[in-house]
């Protein structure tokens, strides 16, 4: 199973902001581990530049849920079938192009 998440921040008409090719700066997590059933969770930070951009996140299995607006912060947890090491992608996109990056968290059990 795979899940795609995407938020894309509307710029006001007015902003002018000039685009560049998306450039992941750091994509952290608070947690590298966490046990499973939803209670505790990973959250995890994606900083980019290039203007205008929009995030997808993807992982096999877990739950991705956006915590802001813009899409950039998510909160990943893990049920008992997703125990291991689980590699989520984040992709940051404009009309200039894509870029993306992978951070490992592990779902252990309690």
């Amino acid at each position: 199973m795979v899940f795609l998440i995407s938020c894309e921040k509307e710029d006001s008409p007015a902003a002018n902001v000039e685009t560049t090719t998306p450039e992941i700066v750091s994509l952290s997590s608070d947690k590298s581990n966490i046990n499973f059933g939803g209670e505790e969770f990973a959250t995890i930070s994606c900083e980019a530049t290039g203007g205008g951009l929009s995030f997808v996140w993807e992982v096999d299995l877990g739950d991705i849920f956006v915590l802001n607006e813009d899409g950039s912060q998510v909160r990943f947890t893990g049920s008992e079938c997703c125990i291991g090491e689980k590699i989520i992608t984040c992709t940051a996109s404009n009309d200039n192009g894509s870029v993306s990056e992978t951070i490992v968290i592990v779902i252990d059990k309690p």
